[in-house]
């Protein structure tokens, strides 16, 4: 019972728990197929509301999840000691939602074409967290597996979305294929802004 009560005693915790759970449920009573808790574009009628909240538990394959709910807890711990339980969680569910909607606008405004897919994952929400961590620790270093160089956060963190808006004009990306690169941008942007509501500043 101890371990259970210290596993649930974070909001980090409690999110990676719930999302291993819906993808291992998704894959038992789906098969990998859509459940209808996609975000899918609203011109379409399969787009319904709760999917801007709902999309950020779902995740396309085993990889996908893992290398997400590592960040979570990577940095997601640390973020949750500075704002508190509460705050924690709405700025990590605002930064999921507003990772979406501004994906769509994106897609719609500037690009000038409709999302017909649908989109997973909570990377716009990691992406807000990202940013949090960079403000909140700037020359903290971080080191990639496929990057082995330790990089202050100051300079990681943009230089990701960087590549991340290189790749969402191009269509080129060195994260592979079916990358929502305007939701990662959506999320750090969401960050952002949550930093200047919550108005935390820089803690080293």
């Amino acid at each position: 019972m101890n371990f259970i009560n210290q596993a649930l005693s974070t909001v980090t915790n409690r999110l990676i728990i719930i999302t291993v759970l819906v993808h291992i449920l998704s894959l038992a009573f789906f098969a990998g197929q859509r459940t209808g808790l996609e975000l899918y574009s609203w011109h379409t009628p399969n787009f319904q509301w709760y999917q801007l909240v709902t999309h950020m538990f779902l995740h396309g394959s085993e990889v996908h999840l893992f290398f997400n709910m590592f960040a979570l807890w990577m940095f997601g711990r640390i973020i949750e000691q500075v704002l508190g339980k509460q705050r924690f969680l709405v700025f990590y569910l605002v930064c999921g939602i507003g990772a979406g909607i501004i994906s769509q606008l994106v897609d719609e405004f500037i690009l000038g074409q409709i999302f017909l897919g649908a989109m997973v994952g909570a990377s716009g929400a990691i992406y807000g967290l990202l940013v949090a961590f960079a403000v909140m620790f700037p020359n903290f270093k971080i080191m990639l597996i496929f990057l082995p160089v330790p990089i202050a956060a100051k300079y990681f963190v943009p230089v990701l979305l960087l590549i991340d808006l290189t790749g969402g004009f191009t269509g080129v990306s060195i994260f592979g294929q079916n990358i929502a690169h305007f939701a990662h941008i959506g999320g750090a942007l969401m960050g952002f802004v949550m930093l200047q509501v919550f108005r935390i500043k820089g803690k080293q």
